[in-house]
């Protein structure tokens, strides 16, 4: 148990002064919270390798080779527009080119389907008024209808258009920003929550001061 309170205790001390490194960039100690930085992003990019060699190079392509080394054609190819993708700066730029664009490529259509599938589809789904909503439910459906076609009209641009449909881009890009400053309004609040946690830790946790 003492071991434990120990290991306990080790934590909340190095959680504490993690902390106030990270504070001190608010008062002008930029050297301390640029190694903290560089300490976060060699942590994240470190877990991130880790996952990435447990969860999709060992399972999905190592040991799939390995058991059939000659009928794992498509691992082949990925391994060489790998390979060739990382030494892009040591080789010609006509070469270089097939790999970056085949990867451009596919994340523009990965992002673009996941858009549409994950979040337009299920958008406009939600927004189809059903017989068997209240009036409230109904309401809000309309409503929410009415703002999706308004900020989609909004990313209208270089086709002629009548004054109908530049009044309603015009109202789509206002609800866009309104929603965009709703969502850093958000943003913010919740980083004062997070800052409100981190000062009740140091007292109470650290510093043993009970409010």
């Amino acid at each position: 148990m003492s071991g434990l309170a120990g290991s306990d205790q080790i934590a909340t001390w190095v959680a504490a002064l993690m902390t106030l490194v990270v504070l001190g960039g608010l008062v002008g100690e930029r050297r301390l919270f640029g190694w903290s930085q560089h300490l976060l992003a060699g942590l994240a990019t470190g877990l991130a390798a880790v996952l990435a060699i447990r969860e999709l190079i060992i399972p999905r392509v190592a040991e799939p080779l390995v058991a059939d080394p000659l009928g794992r054609g498509d691992l082949w190819i990925g391994l060489g527009l790998v390979v060739t993708t990382a030494a892009v700066p040591w080789i010609p730029r006509a070469v270089a080119a097939v790999p970056i664009s085949v990867l451009v490529g596919s994340l523009a259509a990965f992002a673009l389907g996941g858009a549409v599938v994950g979040t337009l589809l299920p958008q406009l789904a939600a927004s189809v008024a059903r017989p068997e909503d209240g009036a409230v439910a109904t309401l809000v459906t309309v409503g929410s209808a009415t703002v999706t076609i308004l900020v989609l009209v909004g990313f209208l641009h270089g086709a002629t258009r009548g004054r109908l449909v530049d009044g309603a881009a015009a109202t789509g890009r206002w609800v866009m920003l309104v929603g965009l400053g709703g969502w850093l309004g958000y943003l913010i609040l919740s980083r004062l929550i997070l800052l409100l946690d981190r000062i009740t830790f140091l007292l109470g946790d650290w510093l043993g001061i009970r409010t």
